[in-house]
């Protein structure tokens, strides 16, 4: 008698209400997964993998990806090109200490300072810097032989950098296993 009160009476829920109650709540849902789905296909969200994949292999590759939209708005952001990535960057390493040796069977002294370069990685120079009076010893052994007549040579300077870069790598490959040096080069030179 209790439920035919609660149905009966006008205050009461009854199953028709329930039912009403409860396709409303399922289409407020249904509206509202809706709208999200409409925002993140609107947002490009929902873009394919192999849309995505395309996009960063034109990155990788060095330029834009070729699109008709990109070729005739100006105003749409373009991909800069990117720079060479397999070209490695130069390194250099000044000695602090100016070399001073006598010039083999003369009575004049060459002053000079030296730079290395290469186009290895820092450990190449952490190898130098490591073992610098080893090297520092090999270049001065090595400019000792040095005659006054090779010094007023042609070329004199590309010569001796290319032959003490020879000497520096095979100290470097005696203490270390490796050279790297590939030039060296005369950032001041003086014979008295």
């Amino acid at each position: 008698m209790a439920e035919e009160n609660v149905a009966g009476s006008p205050g009461g829920i009854n199953r028709r209400t329930i039912i009403i109650i409860a396709a409303a709540g399922l289409a407020g849902i249904l509206l509202l997964v809706g709208l999200m789905m409409g925002i993140l296909y609107l947002s490009g969200a929902l873009n394919s993998n192999d849309e995505i994949i395309e996009r960063l292999n034109a990155i990788e590759g060095g330029g834009a990806p070729m699109s008709a939209e990109s070729d005739e708005d100006p105003n749409t952001p373009q991909l800069l090109e990117l720079p060479d990535t397999n070209r490695l960057d130069t390194l250099y390493h000044q000695f602090a200490q100016v070399f001073v040796v006598n010039v083999s069977e003369s009575r004049k002294v060459m002053q000079l300072n030296l730079t290395l370069s290469t186009h290895y990685d820092q450990m190449v120079i952490d190898n130098v810097i490591k073992h610098e009076l080893a090297v520092r010893s090999a270049i001065l052994e090595h400019l000792s032989f040095v005659t006054e007549e090779e010094t007023l040579e042609v070329g004199f300077r590309q010569k001796m950098g290319e032959e003490l870069a020879l000497v520096v790598n095979a100290e470097l490959e005696q203490t270390e296993g490796f050279g790297g040096i590939e030039r060296i080069l005369f950032t001041e030179f003086l014979m008295q």
